[in-house]
């Protein structure tokens, strides 16, 4: 653990019938998953992205804010994501790790966060864990337990890291951003539920795959019925 370091996790979350009917147990579970295993300081940006029910939290740690977005089709998970870093940002956070809440962690997430803040290219990279469904076409993210190897891949198409589960440094983010009202990923009509991870990753210098931590991802899709009509696909 490095010592006078604190971290922002970014998390989209949505409960509806149409899509997500267990959105809000999804979400609880993550919650525990995170408050118990990380041992950094940390905050919680979360945005609950026009559930049918608003989330409700009794006891609110000072450490969770949760932002309604009203009209998810403001620009998908990507607005999500790009408003939570700039609060984190403007917070001093320093890094940053974009989830959503169908993701479960473990006591490993501290390596991560320890591979993030002192890898040597942590000024201009992207960090991505192992995880038992980081998607199709990402078999070198793919396992069941920490293997202990960090290692680079190219970040070119069908050789980037998920975007289910990203960290980056204060600086790799302010390096990189993509406009000048700090946005980090594109915010582009095409990127809004999909493919800014692949975008983000043409222009970010690094890709790390990082095997000392496991994140169990239930990857519930529903998200995928929504982009339909988003871009008319």
């Amino acid at each position: 653990m490095i010592k006078n370091k604190k971290i922002a996790f970014v998390c989209a979350l949505h409960e509806s019938k149409a899509h997500r009917p267990n959105g809000f147990e999804l979400f609880n579970n993550y919650l525990v998953s995170i408050y118990t295993s990380c041992k950094y300081p940390f905050k919680l940006f979360a945005f609950d992205n026009q559930s049918d029910h608003k989330f409700e939290v009794e006891n609110q740690p000072d450490n969770l804010l949760i932002t309604r977005v009203d009209d998810q089709y403001t620009g998908g998970c990507t607005y999500t994501w790009n408003e939570g870093i700039k609060m984190a940002i403007k917070e001093e956070y320093d890094a940053v790790i974009i989830t959503s809440d169908d993701q479960i962690y473990d006591k490993t997430i501290n390596n991560f966060i320890d591979t993030i803040l002192t890898h040597k290219h942590k000024d201009d990279a992207i960090f991505g864990p192992l995880s038992n469904n980081p998607g199709p076409d990402h078999d070198y993210q793919r396992g069941f337990k920490p293997n202990g190897k960090i290692f680079e891949i190219s970040g070119e198409p069908k050789d980037e890291l998920n975007g289910f589960c990203l960290g980056m440094t204060k600086e790799s983010i302010q390096n990189n951003y993509y406009d000048n009202g700090d946005n980090f990923f594109s915010t582009e009509h095409k990127n809004a539920w999909g493919g800014q991870d692949v975008e983000i990753q043409e222009r970010v210098g690094h890709s790390i795959v990082v095997g000392t931590c496991y994140v169990h991802h239930y990857k519930i899709g529903g998200w995928r019925e929504i982009r339909k009509g988003y871009r008319g696909i």
